[in-house]
């Protein structure tokens, strides 16, 4: 579709050189767009198949077309304002509020720009976790994850299946859970500055998760804390929020590939809510409302939030947990490693899940429970 000169839109803010991340507003309000993608023609061309999951036109001589996933600025909330005051009855945060509740009841996935993480800490944590995955097996072998005992600790190549119908995912990872007990497995005799500067990042994406989750209550019309009491024990043996770094290392003989095989598989995150760090590597899709999957391109100066299980249980059915994968990349990048850094922000092990509104849609049960349920599926 040509816009005519009255329909030009108007574009507030460009994130990226060749995929411009905007927000665009037309006249005509049956041509309301926003948080759209704009790629030249050129690009378009070559990028085709990845225009035929979305809605796409054209102006002033550029594709634009609408994103499977929103971005939202965070700015009202971001940890850049904490020593700030906020009032969750402000227009700002509610207006906040009522986005980030379209998009997680709808895609259950969103970009938040403005989230206050500095870039520097983010680099510094992706320097530290690639130094433990440059050790030999032989000693990461002694920080190994033994599931029947403890949720902290490297897991080796292929050790997860989250799709139990498929091979296992094409990484390992490393999971952080109870840093702060005395007995916590450190590997500061290899990597000295790996446990402050991990302490560091952990604490400082849970403070953005509290306030992510006041956000989300105040945009399902409960107080800004109805969350918060079940998250007081993250980052002890009593509590299930878990930081991974993922590492996706490179292909180079597509026959050590197992058939069906991707670096992630198909699946949901188990726990309240995800806020993920990717690299710029890609290969991120979600399942659409149509069930066919889309990307979920890296954004630079974004993080991406997205529902889990229990969450959606937590909400009955109001906020949307939807189903991911991370792709074997095309042949061009599968010389390059992939890295993410994920915050699974769960409940603590003791806290009880029921509904939020009442309903008693489904029956209680406890964090501990559930994680371990679904654990025990992924590691058989």
């Amino acid at each position: 579709m040509e816009s005519s000169e009255e329909n030009r839109a108007s574009i507030s803010e460009t994130l990226c050189p060749k995929m411009l991340v905007c927000l665009a507003k037309y006249p005509d309000k049956s041509h309301d767009f926003t948080n759209l993608i704009c790629i030249d023609k050129r690009v378009a061309q070559v990028k085709n198949a990845f225009f035929q999951t979305f809605d796409r036109t054209c102006v002033n001589g550029l594709y634009w077309t609408k994103m499977a996933i929103p971005v939202v600025d965070f700015s009202a909330m971001g940890l850049q304002n904490k020593n700030q005051p906020w009032a969750e009855n402000s227009n700002a945060v509610k207006d906040l509020a009522d986005e980030l509740y379209n998009a997680c009841s709808t895609v259950g996935f969103v970009y938040l720009k403005n989230h206050g993480i500095p870039q520097e800490m983010i680099d510094s944590i992706f320097v530290e976790m690639d130094k433990f995955f440059a050790l030999s097996d032989k000693v990461k072998t002694k920080y190994k994850r033994e599931y029947k005992f403890c949720r902290d600790g490297w897991n080796s190549f292929e050790a997860e299946s989250l799709n139990s119908e498929g091979p296992p995912g094409y990484k390992e990872t490393l999971d952080l859970n109870s840093i702060y007990e005395p007995d916590f497995r450190w590997p500061n005799e290899e990597i000295p500055n790996f446990q402050s500067n991990i302490t560091r990042t952990y604490e400082t994406m849970t403070e953005l998760s509290f306030r992510v989750l006041s956000v989300m209550a105040i945009g399902l019309q409960l107080k800004h804390d109805a969350f918060a009491h079940a998250f007081e024990k993250a980052g002890t043996l009593q509590g299930e929020t878990m930081l991974r770094y993922s590492y996706y290392p490179t292909i180079t003989d597509m026959s050590n590939v197992k058939p069906g095989q991707l670096r992630c598989g198909e699946h949901t995150d188990w726990g309240a809510i995800t806020l993920l760090i990717q690299d710029d590597v890609g290969g991120l899709e979600i399942r659409n409302v149509e069930g066919k999957f889309v990307p979920a391109p890296p954004i630079e100066g974004t993080i991406v939030v997205n529902i889990g299980d229990m969450m959606e249980r937590w909400t009955a059915d109001k906020l949307k947990s939807t189903v991911h994968r991370v792709l074997i990349p095309e042949e061009q990048i599968k010389r390059r490693h992939r890295r993410s850094l994920a915050l699974f922000f769960n409940p603590d092990v003791d806290a009880v899940i029921t509904c939020m509104d009442g309903s008693n849609k489904y029956p209680p049960v406890t964090s501990g429970e559930w994680v371990q349920m679904k654990q025990n599926l992924a590691h058989k």
